[in-house]
């Protein structure tokens, strides 16, 4: 819209893309639109591409699912994978995901990547940090 202040106001196309620091390409593109619309031509068209099929009500049901839990809809641990998560959003909404825009709806949510940590089930936690207080600095103190 600037651009077109500016169009309007007698400057050249150079002249617009030095004071907007943009490429004097993207200035020929708005003033074509500038010359055929005026101002109209150069309002925003929106967000390019298809409209998602996922609504907002469709996300609230994904975000509270993935919340609940993997168990809660049959899964034999609580970790989420991409295929469980698409499986689950189509029992929730009733659509089928692919996996690139499972991962791009999940993002959006507001979840991250997450690598679980991995215990040993006989993991005595006591005696770990009985050897970290009392043997360790001892070994510490022969290899110096």
């Amino acid at each position: 819209m600037r651009a077109g202040t500016m169009f309007t106001a007698g400057k050249t196309q150079a002249e617009v893309a030095r004071k907007l620091g943009v490429t004097p390409a993207a200035v020929s593109l708005w003033h074509q639109a500038w010359e055929a619309e005026g101002m109209k031509g150069l309002k925003s068209k929106g967000h390019p591409g298809f409209e998602s099929e996922c609504t907002e009500a469709d996300r609230k049901k994904i975000r509270a699912a993935i919340l609940k839990g993997a168990r809660k809809y049959g899964y034999d641990t609580d970790l989420w994978t991409l295929e469980r998560i698409g499986a689950v959003m189509k029992q929730v909404t009733g659509k089928s995901f692919g996996i690139t825009w499972t991962w791009h709806i999940v993002t959006e949510l507001g979840f991250t990547n997450q690598k679980p940590e991995r215990r040993s089930k006989e993991r005595d936690e006591a005696a770990i940090q009985n050897w970290r207080r009392n043997t360790f600095p001892r070994l510490k103190k022969m290899g110096t």
